[in-house]
């Protein structure tokens, strides 16, 4: 995942190279190959199947897909999977061009990452015992993986893996969360002091900046092309960060009714909008005003709502369940905050929901 290429990969058109990258996958899904058309706006997202769970809302998935939407709500599978011993996978990664997928599949010992060739849905399987999260490598050459130093280890070391399955230990010590960052970095923070975050080449390992934050921050995604987007611990908002040089900027301070913290936001317009930690799990979309916040009133709307992308002048919207077993259709849509109307995009079936959208082009932490 280059951060070099988010300009160019959002200039026009993307057509998706058929060929494979690196080693040789081996095809684990038989899709023919083909040409696929990845347009700016895309997105791609994981929609299990299977029957209601009635205890806690959302459903018990048999199945996975790995789905590609386009920016006016046309799908393409892309690669498809059983669920076995309710052990699903997550959309770890997506390369900023839009040609490659991460896949993260727990198993018994650790879990398998799965490169997924977006446009031929061929994949390639690698068992990482003891893996803990995933990212693409932003030299494109494998992964970046934290990984549990031993079987009754609570420390996590960092590893860059190649698709091969070459491991290179690039630091002791680390916290769950990293990004991709410039130039063949990644962001993490240190294990032994959360407060410290570290910059590290992942080539080598080496340290290239460190600085604290305001608490313990955690990256959400790449803001523009120099700043990170990140939540801070110390009063639970929004701060935009340099990681090369560690110079960082408040975002959001004011919380509103039933704001317990912000884990996203998107500027539409002159308007700022935050993903808001509401009470017992629950998530909204809120408008900040007037120093505070405001939840948006969305038509319709049960359980959580998650704030995708923008459009224009329009938000993009996720419909999911929340934790009180509240279970709505589960819709991607757009959603005009001027007045109120929503147009949904992509409206999937009663036995099934999202499990993680990523739009082409952003840059996402594994904390995501």
């Amino acid at each position: 995942m280059k951060l070099a290429l988010l300009g160019t990969a959002l200039a026009g058109v993307l057509v998706v190279s058929a060929a494979p990258v690196g080693a040789a996958p081996t095809p684990v899904h038989g899709a023919a190959a083909r040409e696929a058309v990845v347009t700016p706006g895309s997105y791609l997202t994981v929609v299990n199947r299977g029957p209601e769970q009635r205890e806690f809302g959302g459903i018990e998935p048999r199945s996975q897909s790995l789905v590609l939407v386009s920016p006016t709500g046309e799908q393409r599978v892309v690669y498809t999977r059983k669920v076995r011993h309710f052990l699903t996978f997550v959309l770890a990664d997506w390369s900023v061009d839009g040609a490659t997928a991460l896949l993260v599949a727990p198993d018994r010992t650790g879990a398998d990452l799965i490169r997924v060739d977006v446009a031929t849905g061929v994949a390639q399987s690698l068992d990482v015992p003891r893996l803990n999260s995933a990212i693409l490598d932003p030299t494109g050459d494998g992964a970046v993986a934290t990984v549990f130093k031993g079987k009754r280890s609570s420390t996590l070391v960092l590893d860059a893996i190649s698709w091969t399955g070459t491991v290179t230990r690039l630091r002791d010590s680390v916290s769950g969360t990293m990004i991709a960052g410039p130039g063949g970095t990644v962001l993490t923070a240190d294990g032994k002091n959360g407060r410290q975050q570290l910059l590290l080449s992942t080539t080598t390992g080496a340290l290239v900046n460190q600085f604290h934050g305001k608490g313990f921050c955690s990256p959400v995604r790449w803001w523009d092309a120099n700043r990170l987007l990140e939540s801070c611990s110390n009063a639970y908002d929004l701060y935009l960060v340099d990681p090369t040089t560690g110079s960082k900027s408040r975002l959001t301070s004011g919380h509103g009714r039933n704001d317990y913290g912000h884990l996203d936001a998107r500027q539409l317009g002159s308007q700022l909008y935050v993903q808001v930690a509401g009470p017992c799990g629950y998530t909204f979309v809120a408008k900040v005003a007037h120093g505070s916040t405001r939840a948006i009133k969305v038509p319709g709307a049960v359980g959580n709502i998650i704030m995708v992308n923008t459009i224009g002048s329009d938000l993009v919207l996720e419909h999911t369940a929340s934790c009180d077993g509240q279970r709505p259709r589960s819709v991607l849509a757009t959603y005009d905050p001027a007045t109120h109307h929503e147009t949904p995009l992509v409206t999937l079936g009663k036995h099934e929901d999202f499990g993680g959208i990523l739009v082409l082009g952003e840059v996402h932490a594994t904390t995501y």
